[in-house]
């Protein structure tokens, strides 16, 4: 019996527990799968947003992350990782709890470094996390105008068009309310909105912004913030409300992990995601998907979990077809209204390349999206 051990129960743990219990089952494969989490609940990091504009509760979130035994049929257990033995194929939790396996599946995601800029951890909202979303919250409801920064100090980080997003559904938000008087900037290091998704996808979040007044200032680099102001190298921008968006790095569990060249990342190898020099580890999480060319959001990393799933079930069972990272369909918010876009993926033998575009825009995209959040939660709930 091949022992598949996956750590982490967020969106690429259960994405490859299901996919290789399922695969097994199918092919008749003696494969035993379990997952090892730190937290009970399964979040739906997107749905923070909405909790923190109003449009969803704390309950809405979340899934208990032990149904998947029941749903999926791999095993849970609900316990922190604390040591990670790769020459000896061991992984040692909180509990004292020793587990062994044959191949291991990380994806424990990334950890936020708050204290990586001058002023970030002591300043500012966010909804990067359930309790951050709900301070937001209390926030944003007791605002009663000024000037609002969304604030990015670096990138890569978790969804890349989250900034341009909350742009436009505060600007909705206030107008709902009837509160006008708000001024909303987007400070960021990027050279122009979602750039990374390419020209047009680009040129919408731009027009988006421009209808709904939120501006786009460039920064050069991170300086310092105080009470009401966030200070670049190129600019110094004045707020009442500051909304920051986190730095993120490989967990500290797996700091052993890290690149060289850029240790906020894994070390992994493409094009299944493998950990070097060992074939039966994989990672996954948006920890690795920025040395080989890939984006930091959640429709990626399923895409990116299917390949190192398959990458294991080929191994275990010698003649499964590996699969290729598959085109990626994203959904996101404009001003009342939404956008679909693709991204298409080639591998160049050292990292992806990639061409994104627009396929369309709706205001049921933004039904769509949201539809597709709670489907995926409500899959969990007995």
């Amino acid at each position: 019996m091949a022992k598949v051990l996956i750590l982490g129960g967020g969106t690429a743990g259960l994405v490859a527990g299901r996919y290789i219990t399922a695969e097994a089952k199918r092919l008749g494969i003696d494969a035993d799968v379990t997952m090892v989490t730190a937290s009970e609940r399964h979040y739906m990091p997107p749905l923070f947003m909405e909790v923190a504009l109003g449009s969803a509760s704390p309950e809405e979130t979340w899934a208990p992350i032990k149904n998947a035994e029941k749903v999926y049929g791999f095993k849970v257990d609900i316990d922190r990782v604390t040591e990670i033995d790769l020459a000896n194929r061991q992984v040692k939790t909180e509990s004292g709890k020793v587990y062994d396996y044959d191949y291991l599946f990380l994806g424990l995601g990334v950890k936020y470094v708050w204290d990586k800029y001058k002023g970030f951890a002591e300043y500012g909202y966010h909804n990067y996390t359930l309790e951050g979303a709900l301070e937001l919250h209390k926030a944003l409801s007791e605002f009663k105008g000024g000037k609002i920064v969304i604030y990015v100090p670096e990138t890569p980080h978790r969804c890349g068009i989250y900034p341009f997003e909350m742009s436009l559904n505060l600007r909705m938000y206030f107008e709902h309310r009837g509160i006008e008087g708000v001024n909303i900037k987007v400070v960021h290091p990027g050279e122009a909105p979602a750039k990374a998704l390419g020209s047009s996808v680009s040129k919408f979040f731009q027009e988006e912004m421009e209808r709904a007044r939120a501006e786009f200032v460039h920064h050069d680099g991170h300086v310092g913030i105080s009470a009401n102001k966030v200070v670049t190298k190129n600019a110094e921008v004045d707020y009442d409300l500051l909304i920051k968006v986190p730095p993120i790095a490989i967990p500290d569990v797996m700091s052993f992990m890290a690149d060289e060249k850029d240790p906020r990342w894994a070390r992994v190898e493409g094009p299944d995601f493998r950990y070097p020099d060992y074939d039966e580890v994989y990672i996954v999480s948006e920890a690795s998907m920025p040395p080989l060319g890939l984006l930091t959001a959640g429709v990626p990393l399923h895409n990116a979990s299917i390949v190192a799933a398959a990458s294991i079930l080929h191994q275990i069972h010698g003649g499964y077809p590996i699969a290729e990272y598959a085109p990626t369909m994203c959904l996101g918010h404009g001003y009342n209204t939404g956008f679909s876009g693709n991204c298409e993926y080639e591998w160049k033998g050292d990292k992806y390349k990639r061409e994104c575009y627009l396929l369309f825009k709706s205001p049921l995209v933004r039904l769509m999206k949201d539809s597709f959040y709670r489907g995926w939660l409500d899959s969990l709930r007995l």
